[in-house]
């Protein structure tokens, strides 16, 4: 397993980050969002675990689009780069 692939699985595992921090219902198996604000590249790397809900539903990232939806959840910087910050976090926890 090549080093890309193994981030991928390993914050799969996590769980979608919204629940993990209390912040939402998840439904839906995970999906990995790439975090890209105001970018059409997509960096590999840049990933966050979100279920299809907080990804792809009505009350998602992608139904309510960028800016309502770091508001809504109040997200660090209220940025999608905010997700970024904790998923590091989130990682953290895990290796204590």
């Amino acid at each position: 397993m090549n080093a890309l692939t193994a981030h991928r699985s390993r914050i799969a595992a996590l769980g979608c980050l919204l629940g993990r921090r209390g912040l939402h219902q998840c439904e839906g198996r995970v999906e990995l969002h790439h975090v890209a604000e105001g970018s059409s590249k997509r960096d590999p790397w840049a990933l966050v675990p979100l279920c299809e809900e907080a990804h792809r539903g009505k009350s998602g990232l992608h139904g309510r689009g960028v800016r309502a939806f770091c508001a809504a959840y109040r997200t660090p910087g209220e940025s999608e780069w905010g997700l970024l910050a904790w998923l590091l976090e989130e990682m953290a926890k895990e290796r204590k």
